[in-house]
């Protein structure tokens, strides 16, 4: 079985596919490797594997000059609208101040690595392909389409909010199915329940820990301001053929042909800086202090990222979901909207996520819309909310564990725990809203504890991704057997489905 490692570090995946090969034959073909380890992979030597950094496949570069692309027909291309739509939607993340990458040549760029794709999975007869992460790079999501295309099986790894563990998934809009017997006296981990008992208490003691990272890289890049002026005034004496690295495309260029001097950088990260701080001036003066007697928060994302694009498909564009709950939701509830904190830190792509219209085009949906402050305390929030809505975001599963109900508009861990509704139709909404009242505040203590009981067992412990490579809670060693053992139990389970 000819295999794709997508996005990739040397550790622990030379040893797991190494592993794979030996004991399934299943052959590395293809492997998207991040830069930092390009010697590592190179000194494999593996028999006709061709190897593609992570930086070049960002711009859609150095696919094998030997291919011809797979050009698509209109029938073709009808039965992925609703992918490429997404597909669309997501290369915002490359384009840096919202004005740099038209729609032309955005469709131009997926439709050209969809071709490449489509033409290297058949001519290296592709059967599998692995991910650590969730496909939302652009050029890895349309190699998931081509795969959804083909029925090749793409196997990928869920985060979750516990250490190293992940969730083993094939379908990036639903989690496996979980088997809960309801006479079963299950209990997780006395880690897992040590952070349910955090999140039933004080937020400050439950803050999630990629906002402790996130904060803390805030509070470092205010630090380091100075020193990125003095850096500005220096640009014109670096190296000429020194160019910074960016999948940012470049007004004009399509984005392999973008290319950046140090000049350029400095003013487009300085542009994008501006911008931030405009909508988030927009933001501030739109937001209350004092919450109404019956309300549904919704909790925004932080965009762009993999949390609302894919996961959440066509919700991406949260506007969406709070015009199908003005809609729907009876008229004396009022919808109150969080910005993510994170959206606010100049250090990450917010820039890319917002401008001023966002906030003004959710507020004109109705009057009953209206904006709290990122800083207020979200748990205060979820306590006296009717129901909480997220695309896929920890405050859903917080929210749920502490008695409110969860909405959720995309694939979420946690979208199979008791008190949260998933939603994708009208109709899912209609079934929803009456359920609320009831299971606000319901005791549901026993069942949730079951759940991720259940939910454990599902767990692959291992340093798969970026993310967890600084945890000491296994080893790189353990993560490669963990993540082989779990592949297999994997494939055996799911053999012969799509």
């Amino acid at each position: 079985m000819n295999a794709i490692y997508l996005c990739v570090y040397a550790q622990p995946w030379i040893q797991v596919s190494q592993q794979l090969e030996s004991k399934f034959d299943i052959k590395p073909s293809y492997v998207v490797y991040w830069d930092v380890d390009k010697q590592s992979f190179t000194n494999m030597n593996w028999h006709n594997c061709y190897l593609q950094s992570l930086d070049q496949a960002w711009k859609g570069c150095d696919f094998p000059s030997y291919i011809d692309r797979y050009i698509f027909d209109e029938e073709e291309l009808k039965a992925i609208s609703h992918y490429e739509l997404i597909a669309l939607n997501m290369m915002d993340r490359l384009d840096p101040d919202g004005e740099s990458f038209p729609f032309n040549t955005r469709l131009h760029f997926f439709r050209d690595l969809m071709g490449y794709w489509y033409t290297i999975v058949e001519n290296r007869a592709i059967e599998l392909v692995i991910a650590p992460s969730i496909p939302h790079r652009v050029f890895d999501y349309a190699l998931y389409v081509v795969c959804k295309i083909k029925n090749i099986k793409f196997i990928m790894f869920q985060l979750t909010p516990f250490g190293s563990n992940s969730i083993i998934v094939d379908d990036i809009d639903n989690m496996p199915n979980l088997s809960i017997d309801n006479n079963d006296d299950l209990v997780p981990s006395k880690a897992i329940q040590d952070k349910i008992t955090k999140v039933c208490g004080e937020y400050s003691k439950a803050i999630p820990d990629y906002m402790l990272k996130h904060e803390a890289n805030d509070k470092k890049e205010y630090k380091l301001s100075s020193v990125k002026r003095l850096k500005k005034v220096l640009r014109p004496y670096r190296p000429r053929l020194k160019k910074p690295y960016t999948y940012w495309v470049k007004k004009g260029f399509s984005p392999k042909d973008a290319r950046y001097s140090w000049r350029e950088f400095y003013d487009m990260e300085a542009k994008r800086n501006e911008i931030v701080t405009r909508f988030r001036e927009v933001y501030d003066n739109m937001t209350v202090s004092s919450l109404p007697d019956r309300f549904i928060l919704v909790a925004l994302h932080y965009q762009p990222e993999e949390t609302s694009n894919p996961t959440g498909g066509v919700y991406s564009d949260q506007t969406l979901m709070i015009q199908l709950l003005d809609q729907h939701l009876p008229k004396d509830v009022t919808i109150i909207v969080k910005e993510h904190k994170s959206q606010f830190y100049t250090q990450l792509e917010s820039a890319s996520g917002r401008n001023t219209n966002f906030y003004q085009r959710i507020a004109k949906i109705s009057d009953r819309v209206t904006f709290v402050s990122e800083d207020y305390n979200p748990f205060e929030l979820i306590d006296k909310a009717q129901a909480v809505v997220t695309i896929s975001g920890t405050i859903g599963w917080e929210s749920a564990i502490r008695g409110t109900p969860a909405i959720v508009f995309g694939r979420a861990w946690y979208e199979q725990m008791p008190r949260v509704f998933k939603v994708k139709t009208k109709q899912d909404l209609q079934k929803a809203l009456p359920q609320l009242k009831e299971q606000k505040n319901k005791d549901l203590h026993d069942e949730i504890i079951r759940f991720h009981a259940v939910l454990e067992d599902s767990f692959v412990l291992a340093k798969h991704y970026k993310t967890y490579l600084d945890n000491n809670d296994v080893t790189m060693e353990e993560s490669a057997i963990n993540i082989v053992d779990s592949l297999e139990s994997f494939l055996n389970t799911n053999e012969g489905s799509s």
